[in-house]
């Protein structure tokens, strides 16, 4: 707040423009490059290794920090008040007041929920962790990749992700079977953008004969629900799992490596992954296709404050940017109020 002009900076700005504003930021740049060393190993799409990381690319958290103090100074007036600890405080009055004359299921289910808390809480520090492996090993091919560049051998450094490890190994070995690497690193390029032209299979299926030449995926037991059909629907449940009731603009993010959201819209996404996390404190509500209570992208909302509905089948073709919605983050309904269509013939 007392520097106005860095929010937009953080947004927009290059990472030089921004690296070269710190000296006007000692406390700023204290805490940024703490993070960047603490979680510096986290990404989108984290178990790829060919993913820039936080530390290769800070420009990654500096946007989301940006996002970040735009969403805070936005007014909430249509949000629900919502945080961690008065949710749980409000769970534990509930519950409290469900088991009161029960005090042997009283105990059990406090039993539960402490086992249940402990787990979770292991269950996320174990990824963190795993997290910190891969970005050891991705630190070791980033390496790699520096040293076959200067080689000669292939054209620049994250070229090396299209290699195998036994080809990168063999050849330091001298064992290999290849040392053509730019020509094979150029036809696994072309090969990978083919793949990307290519429809994506459904979340079932099966193949007869060789994997690999199956490229008809037949579905089974699934039941797409057709564009017109989906326009219809003006109201859809899904679970709730952080309450809190907002209205807003739509904002569909498939790739979040290249999305637009702006501070204080609704984040709509097929999937997410721990890597997400940079992009949620600037939404103002959750939407994801797939999920459920104990999901991370449920855990983190919770403790954000976000509202958020989970499980929502085709909810990326259903909604559309600049759609106007109401979401309940307590009982899983989401009703459109605006279509981003109608939107644009009421501005003309």
């Amino acid at each position: 707040s007392t520097h106005p002009d860095f929010s937009p900076l953080l947004r927009s700005g290059t990472w030089e423009q921004i690296s070269n504003s710190f000296s006007e930021l000692p406390e700023f740049q204290r805490q940024f490059e703490s993070y960047l060393h603490k979680f510096g190993d986290r990404c989108l799409n984290e178990l790829k290794l060919e993913s820039a990381t936080l530390r290769e690319d800070p420009l990654i958290l500096a946007r989301a920090v940006g996002l970040m103090t735009a969403r805070i100074n936005q007014s909430t007036e249509n949000a629900s008040p919502n945080n961690s600890e008065q949710l749980r405080r409000t769970a534990e009055h509930r519950l409290a007041e469900l088991l009161d004359r029960h005090p042997l299921r009283r105990i059990i289910v406090n039993r539960l929920l402490k086992n249940t808390r402990s787990r979770v809480r292991d269950r996320e520090n174990l990824r963190f962790e795993r997290t910190r492996v891969f970005g050891h090993a991705r630190r070791i091919f980033v390496d790699f990749g520096r040293r076959f560049r200067e080689m000669g051998l292939i054209d620049n450094d994250r070229d090396i992700f299209y290699l195998e490890a036994e080809e990168i190994l063999g050849y330091v070995e001298g064992t290999g079977t290849c040392s053509d690497f730019r020509a094979l690193s150029n036809a696994r390029k072309r090969e990978f953008e083919s793949y990307r032209k290519l429809p994506e299979p459904p979340s079932r299926f099966e193949t007869r004969g060789p994997i690999s030449s199956n490229t008809n995926w037949p579905a089974q037991s699934e039941n797409p629900i057709s564009d017109s059909k989906l326009d219809d629907l003006q109201a859809r449940k899904g679970i709730g799992c952080s309450p809190g009731i907002i209205r807003g603009r739509v904002r569909v993010v498939l790739n979040p490596q290249d999305h637009h959201l702006q501070a204080g819209e609704i984040l709509v996404a097929e999937r997410t992954d721990p890597g997400w996390i940079l992009l949620f404190p600037a939404a103002s509500g959750l939407i994801v296709e797939r999920g459920s209570l104990l999901s991370h992208s449920a855990i983190v909302a919770r403790e954000l404050g976000i509202p958020t509905v989970l499980s929502i089948p085709d909810a990326t073709r259903w909604l559309h940017d600049g759609d106007l919605i109401e979401l309940n983050g307590g009982n899983g309904e989401i009703r459109r109020i605006e279509s981003a269509a109608e939107a644009d013939q009421l501005a003309k």
